[in-house]
């Protein structure tokens, strides 16, 4: 069960009105994911407070009122003359017709004026358009010309830190010969299927780095037992001194399992 189906069934859940198998999977949830277990305290204390919350009294006399006031209505209806059938059709139609009319009518002008005022920024927005190609294929080419990497062999750590240079110091790299690397190319054992989760990690300056919450938990806990495994084995990314990066920081991992089912390559 995923977090968003979780929290959905939040409210079900509290007022005991889950199906006994839809219950134990939405406890299995809560187990692994800190995130679901404080939405769950918050719609308790929700309902909690709400239980408390005092029903409104109806002002005296308001029975009373209302009859008064359907026996007038009752007398007004019985004194009022009877309408031809054409004022019948009329009395009909103005509420629904002439709203619609005038709506529509409102509508093409406000078009019109809309598609005039932004005529201008259309136009410099399909400039910018054929200028950002044209960048886009410029640079293609010149990295075409510049190529660093042989893709008939591994990527080596030192080619791969100098292509993140822009960004390391923001993001850790990932060492190309780190276990974590190399679990991107082993399959998952266990249920077949795609599968995802989000966690947040610890990343040190010696490249290591230790799961520190798990946001969203996968349907398979062996994905989650893979990748504790794999940070635990050897360092997951880069030193900090060759990233240029502070010596601790804490990363979000959106990690994802497709199931590919051709297996000829």
């Amino acid at each position: 069960m995923t977090c968003e189906e979780t929290q959905q069934a939040l409210s079900a859940y509290v007022d005991e009105h889950l199906a006994p198998g839809a219950r134990l999977e939405l406890d299995a949830h809560l187990d692994l994911c800190p995130a679901c277990r404080a939405e769950l305290a918050e719609t308790r204390l929700l309902f909690r407070r709400l239980a408390a919350l005092e029903r409104p009294a109806p002002p005296v006399g308001l029975s009373g009122a209302i009859s008064r006031r359907l026996a007038i209505e009752h007398s007004a209806q019985i004194a009022q003359p009877s309408l031809t059938f054409g004022e019948q059709i009329l009395n009909w139609l103005r509420p629904r017709v002439m709203p619609y009319t005038i709506g529509a009518f409102a509508s093409v002008i406000l078009f019109v004026l809309v598609i005039g005022a932004l005529r201008s920024q259309m136009e410099a927005l399909r400039e910018l358009e054929r200028d950002a190609l044209a960048s886009n294929a410029r640079s293609i080419s010149t990295s075409r010309e510049d190529a660093r990497f042989d893709v008939t062999q591994p990527v080596t750590t030192e080619d791969f830190v100098a292509s993140r240079v822009g960004f390391s110091n923001e993001s850790p790299s990932l060492d190309p010969r780190g276990a974590l690397a190399a679990l991107t190319w082993t399959p998952s054992q266990g249920a077949a299927g795609d599968d995802d989760m989000m966690v947040v990690a610890d990343v040190y300056d010696n490249g290591h780095a230790s799961l520190a919450e798990v946001v969203h938990a996968p349907r398979n806990p062996r994905m989650l037992n893979e990748l504790q495994a794999a940070l635990r084995r050897n360092p997951a990314f880069v030193p900090a001194s060759l990233d240029h990066r502070p010596q601790t920081m804490r990363v979000v991992f959106v990690l994802q399992k497709i199931d590919v089912r051709e297996r000829s390559y």
